[in-house]
């Protein structure tokens, strides 16, 4: 899965437009051009931050995981150390979009079609968590969780 850089474009366009808005029609504020927010975006670097370490996860259900990153952060090996999942790893393929500085959205499909996504703040060592998976019914549910971020290795 891809995501596109219209997102932040336009997320920077009406930004600047609610902005501009709100100073009054007397006063209004020039409005960035999205040329300039495309810019910023493809400015990013191509290896993540994250990339080549290795962090453990605290989920707030009790669940710890262990996230080792491929030097390239194209690649995530895992394993988790407790909770409900405890003792299952994997390798997965990664789709990974810097959206700050320090701010990463990563996204993968396991191999049992459970799709994870975080956003990694590197800044502030925490991980804003959503995965979905199949339920007994046939149907999907998913769950929203929140994780500290710790480095553990290099």
């Amino acid at each position: 899965m891809r995501i596109r850089h219209t997102l932040p474009v336009l997320a920077t366009a009406a930004a600047l437009a609610l902005g501009a808005a709100a100073a009054g029609a007397a006063q209004a504020a020039p409005v960035a051009r999205p040329e300039a927010a495309v810019q910023a975006v493809q400015a990013v670097p191509s290896v993540p931050a994250f990339a080549g370490h290795t962090y453990v996860l605290t989920l707030d259900n009790g669940a710890v995981l262990r996230n080792s990153y491929s030097a390239d952060g194209t690649t995530l090996t895992w394993k988790a150390l407790e909770g409900p999942m405890a003792g299952h790893s994997g390798q997965e393929r990664l789709s990974v979009r810097a959206v700050g500085e320090g701010l990463y959205f990563v996204n993968w499909v396991e191999a049992s079609g459970m799709t994870v996504s975080h956003v990694m703040d590197l800044r502030s060592r925490t991980v804003s968590v959503y995965w979905t998976y199949a339920t007994p019914d046939g149907g999907r549910t998913g769950e929203l969780h929140t994780a500290t971020l710790q480095r553990v290795a290099s």
